[in-house]
């Protein structure tokens, strides 16, 4: 009799459920979601493009070039003016054939020797102001269009490029392969010469020493940066390699660098290193007021 009655209990009843706590259940079904992901489902989050990278670097760049600027800043305002020494009497120039003074000829020869040597150590050691003059320009014409017009941008931005591409490339290099001092005469061809002083019977004639009085310098040095990106691993690829040209013009009465111009980069760089994010971010901190130029044409009478 007992077991009749369980038997229609157990006919009659509506079936069992089983309850699952939501908190296992969420995880079951984030489980079940990866499993989806990797038989072809909705395809995994990627890492960082390099667009991405290259403009959180040049950000980071920018604020640890502020700070460093800041400290030593805050340093030199810190430390008492040292007393001016006597400046000793000048010498007597020498002639030299007529052409430009001594002081002129060393200035340049130090350039040479100290501009191959900053370049290789740029990564370690940055730039030294001492070889570049005060109205220094810097120009690139093809894939940025930016122009600078001092001295203090120019450090400004070699200091922030430093930093970033340090932080973007693994142990970044460059090499200078070949350096070139090309002598560029102002003055007019030799027939016009000759015809402007036909007739002239002296001393100071057309000779080669008026030839020399406006004769300025400029140096060609090509160049070759290799790299390895630090998100290589996470998207694949190699290491980075471009090889360039920088051309510099010497100052006429100084002999300092007074032009740096960028005049070839191969292959073109990608345009993670020419975003306009990027670029507004270095024209907005060297450039509050706008002397900063970005334009994708820099004129020639800027030369």
């Amino acid at each position: 009799m007992l077991r009749r009655q369980i038997l229609r209990r157990l006919t009659l009843s509506p079936p069992m459920r089983l309850r699952v706590p939501q908190p296992l259940m969420a995880l079951s079904m984030r489980s079940m979601g990866s499993q989806h992901q990797q038989h072809g489902g909705e395809k995994p989050i990627k890492a960082d493009q390099p667009e991405t990278a290259w403009d959180r670097t040049l950000q980071e760049a920018l604020d640890q070039a502020k700070r460093e600027l800041d400290l030593e800043r805050r340093l030199a305002e810190t430390d008492s003016p040292a007393k001016p020494e006597p400046k000793p009497e000048p010498e007597p120039e020498e002639d030299n054939d007529g052409d430009q003074p001594m002081d002129y000829l060393t200035t340049v020869g130090r350039v040479m020797v100290e501009l191959p040597h900053q370049l290789e150590g740029f990564f370690e050691h940055g730039l030294e102001p001492g070889i570049y003059s005060e109205q220094l320009r810097f120009i690139e014409r093809t894939h940025m269009g930016l122009h600078l017009s001092s001295r203090t941008q120019y450090m400004g931005m070699a200091r922030v490029l430093r930093i970033a591409m340090s932080a973007y490339f693994s142990n970044p290099t460059l090499t200078v392969v070949q350096i070139r001092q090309v002598p560029v005469s102002d003055s007019p061809p030799a027939e016009e010469q000759e015809e402007a002083t036909d007739g002239w019977k002296g001393p100071h004639g057309a000779d080669a020493a008026a030839a020399t009085q406006n004769k300025r310098f400029e140096v060609y040095v090509r160049w070759v940066f290799e790299g390895m990106p630090r998100h290589a691993d996470l998207i694949g690829g190699g290491g980075s390699m471009y090889e360039g040209e920088f051309r510099y013009r010497l100052d006429q009465r100084s002999g300092l660098i007074a032009v740096h111009e960028v005049t070839a980069i191969h292959p073109t760089p990608p345009t993670a290193v020419l975003s306009s994010s990027g670029l507004a971010r270095l024209a907005g901190w060297f450039s509050p007021r706008g002397s900063l130029s970005l334009t994708k044409k820099t004129p020639r009478s800027c030369l």
